[in-house]
């Protein structure tokens, strides 16, 4: 009996141990995403944009996007902007691929076919990659373009309807 008892402790000791999963409740900052959007303005040839586009699409897939808002507290001499600066508020940016009349949100956890429509993507497809930030962002995009928005436009009907045939 006392040998089960031990090897009964020993197992629920070993399972604490080993098997505890450290929750970090990681959030995309608007800071971050600005620092990302401030970065990719620098980039020179439409290839690398898009080339960049596609790396942070994919690195952004692990986080949700939340419908939640953010807290923000002023302490006694800040001013609303500093605190605002200060506050870590979850942010995504939106990637947006443009045709004349119609446009496709490209982020694959709420579009799973958004993988092989990058796939589809090139520097010859794409005419033109803005990025919209500030009230412009969020005029069009609502809360979801306070962070900035990336749109890439293309005018190539053969490429428009090869993203139609995928979706």
């Amino acid at each position: 009996m006392k040998r089960l008892l031990f090897f009964a402790l020993l197992l629920s000791f070993c399972n604490t141990l080993f098997a505890q999963e450290i929750k970090t409740d990681s959030i995309l900052t608007e800071k971050q995403n600005a620092e990302w959007i401030s970065e990719f303005e620098k980039l020179d040839s439409k290839s690398e944009k898009i080339a960049e586009i596609k790396k942070k699409i994919f690195a952004d897939t692990i986080y949700k996007r939340q419908k939640s808002y953010c807290r923000i507290v002023i302490k006694n001499q800040e001013t609303i902007q500093e605190a605002m600066e200060i506050a870590n508020c979850e942010c995504k940016i939106v990637f947006v691929l443009g045709f004349k009349k119609i446009a496709y949100s490209l982020d694959p956890n709420e579009y799973p076919k958004t993988h092989t429509v990058l796939e589809l993507v090139t520097d010859e497809n794409i005419d033109k990659i803005t990025v919209l930030k500030g009230d412009i962002a969020s005029a069009l995009y609502g809360t979801n373009g306070r962070c900035g928005v990336v749109v890439m436009y293309s005018e190539s009907r053969k490429f428009k309807r090869k993203i139609k045939n995928v979706l």
